[in-house]
C-alpha cells in the first residue's frame, strides 16, 4: 500500500480484513450498509460469497494545502461533502444522491454539474487502495506499477477489485450557490447557450432540464458568500419545479449538491398524501435511500398479493454523445419517449483523460442526457422498449452509455464498445481465478 501515513483506525480495519480473509468457492459480492445505486431492471443471480466492507465508511484526512481528502471506499458523498464544506472545499465532482459512495462512483461512472470543468468522478482520483478479488491489497496510482489497474478502475464496477481507500482532489467552495435559470423555447438556441456556458470562467456549475412540450431550462451556478433568502427544497419546494417557476434560486451549497435527493429526482409523486409527507416527514426520511427502500417494500407487498402493473417500466439511464450529435439525440428523445410531464436532465462533460474501459475522447465536449423515472410501455411492444431504442440511438450517434443501469447488448457488441479485449487482459492479471464476476455478466441482461 501507500507509503503515506495511514490513520491507525483504517490500518486496523485493513488488518482485520486481511487476517480474516478466506478463499472459497463462488464469486464475491459486496455487502455494505448503504443502499445500492445500481438499477438493474431484473434480479441478478446471487453470489456464493459476500464480503463485508461496511466498516470502511469514514473520512480519514483532509489536506487544505494539497486540496485533497482521503476517505474510505464506502464513505457516502453526504459524509464527504459535510466534512469538506466545513473547511471550505468540495470534491471536484460530487454526485447528487447522498448515499452514493466514493468507491462506487469511482469504479462506476459518476457525473454532476461540474463535469464541464473537471470531467468525471474518477478524474479527481489521485490514488486508491484496491482489494483485489483474491484478497491482496495494492495501491494504484497513475505513476506506479499498478497504473494499468488505476486506469481501468472507472467502469469496472468492482469486477477488478474494491476500493478501500481513495485520495481525491478538492476545489474551493463557499457556503451558498446562486442558481440562475434561463428559459428557451428552441432546442438549437438552448444547446448553443449550454455550450457557451461551459466557457464562462466564473461559473462553478452548468446543467439543464427540458420537457417534451418544448420548454428548455439552462441552469448556471455560482458560489456566493451571502444570499437574499434561502429556498427550502426539503420541506417546501421540489427543486425541478422551482426551475420552471423562478429565474433565480438560492440554496446552501450542501442543498445544491444534493438538490435532486429529497425527491429522488422526480420519482416522489406530486399528490396530496406525498405533499404532506414532504412537509412533515422526519428529515431522515427525505432522501433517496429511504424512498428506494419504501418502493422496494411496497412493490414486494403488492406483488405478494398479485398486484403488478406490467405496463410500467423503469427508464433510469444516462447516455453521452459528442456535442455535434446533441440536437439529434434531444429531438429523438422528445419525439419517441413520452415522460408525461417529467423532465430530461442534461449535463455537459469534458474529460481530461480516457479511462481504459470507458471510451470517452479526452478534451472533447460531450452531451449527457439522463432520465430517472418510470414510464408506461407502449401497447404490444417488447419489455424495456424505450431503454432499447434510446441505447440504439446513442450508439448510432457515436455515444456511450453508463452501466449503473441495465444494458441489453450482446457480448460481442458490448466488448466492441467497452474495450472487451483490454478488459480480459486486466481480468487475467488481477483476477486470474475468476473470484469476481465479469463486467458483462454484472451489468448486462440478455438481448431480446
Amino acid at each position: 500500500m501507500s507509503t503515506a501515513i495511514i490513520p491507525e483506525a483504517y490500518a486496523q480495519k485493513v488488518a482485520r480484513l486481511t487476517s480474516g480473509w478466506q478463499q472459497g468457492a463462488g464469486q464475491l459480492r459486496l455487502a455494505k450498509s448503504t443502499i445500492s445505486n445500481l438499477f438493474r431492471y431484473e434480479p441478478r443471480g446471487a453470489a456464493a460469497r459476500r464480503i463485508s466492507l461496511r466498516d470502511f465508511n469514514s473520512v480519514l484526512a483532509l489536506d487544505p494545502a494539497a486540496r485533497t481528502v482521503e476517505v474510505e471506499g464506502l464513505t457516502t458523498y453526504e459524509t464527504v461533502v459535510r466534512h469538506c464544506l466545513a473547511q471550505g472545499f468540495l470534491p471536484l465532482v460530487a454526485p447528487e444522491l447522498k448515499h452514493i459512495t466514493v468507491g462506487g462512483a469511482t469504479v462506476g461512472i459518476g457525473i454532476e454539474s461540474t463535469c464541464f470543468r473537471y470531467g468525471f468522478v474518477h478524474d479527481g482520483l489521485v490514488e486508491a487502495d484496491v482489494l483485489l478479488p483474491a484478497g491482496k491489497i495494492v495501491t494504484a496510482r497513475a505513476d506506479n506499477e499498478y497504473a494499468d489497474l488505476f486506469d481501468a478502475l472507472p467502469n469496472s464496477y468492482g469486477t477488478l477489485g474494491y476500493i478501500l481507500r481513495a485520495k481525491i482532489k478538492l476545489h474551493a467552495a463557499l457556503p451558498y450557490v446562486h442558481v440562475h435559470v434561463t428559459p428557451f423555447a428552441n432546442v438549437a438556441a438552448y444547446l448553443d447557450a449550454l455550450r457557451a456556458a461551459t466557457q464562462a470562467a466564473d461559473l462553478a456549475f452548468v446543467e439543464g432540464l427540458f420537457f417534451e412540450d418544448g420548454r428548455f431550462f439552462l441552469m448556471t451556478g455560482r458560489f456566493v458568500d451571502q444570499v437574499p433568502h434561502r429556498d427550502d427544497i426539503v420541506r417546501k419546494h421540489v427543486f425541478y419545479r422551482l426551475v420552471e417557476r423562478r429565474r433565480d434560486i438560492y440554496l446552501t451549497t450542501f442543498d445544491y449538491i444534493f438538490r435532486y435527493d429529497p425527491d429522488w429526482f422526480w420519482n416522489v409523486p406530486e399528490t396530496g398524501p406525498y405533499n404532506v409527507f414532504r412537509r412533515l416527514a422526519p428529515e431522515s426520511w427525505r432522501n433517496s435511500a429511504f424512498y428506494t427502500k419504501y418502493v422496494a417494500t411496497k412493490n414486494k407487498l403488492l406483488g405478494s398479493i398479485g398486484i403488478r402493473d406490467e405496463g410500467v417500466e423503469p427508464l433510469i439511464q444516462d447516455w453521452e454523445v459528442p456535442w455535434r450529435h446533441a440536437e439529434e439525440l434531444v429531438r429523438f428523445c422528445m419525439t419517441e419517449v413520452p415522460l408525461e410531464g417529467r423532465p430530461w436532465a442534461a449535463v455537459p462533460i469534458k474529460a481530461p483523460h480516457q479511462p481504459t474501459l470507458y471510451p470517452i475522447k479526452p478534451n472533447e465536449l460531450y452531451f449527457n442526457l439522463g432520465c430517472y423515472c418510470q414510464v408506461r410501455r407502449p401497447p404490444n411492444r417488447e419489455p424495456y422498449y424505450y431503454t432499447k431504442i434510446m441505447d440504439q440511438k446513442c450508439f448510432e450517434l457515436d455515444g456511450i452509455k453508463m452501466l449503473y443501469s441495465s444494458s441489453f447488448l450482446g457480448e460481442a457488441e458490448f466488448d466492441a464498445l467497452y474495450n472487451g479485449a483490454g478488459y480480459r487482459t486486466l481480468k487475467a492479471k488481477y483476477d486470474a481465478a475468476g473470484d469476481a464476476q465479469t463486467l458483462y455478466k454484472k451489468v448486462a441482461l440478455a438481448p431480446g
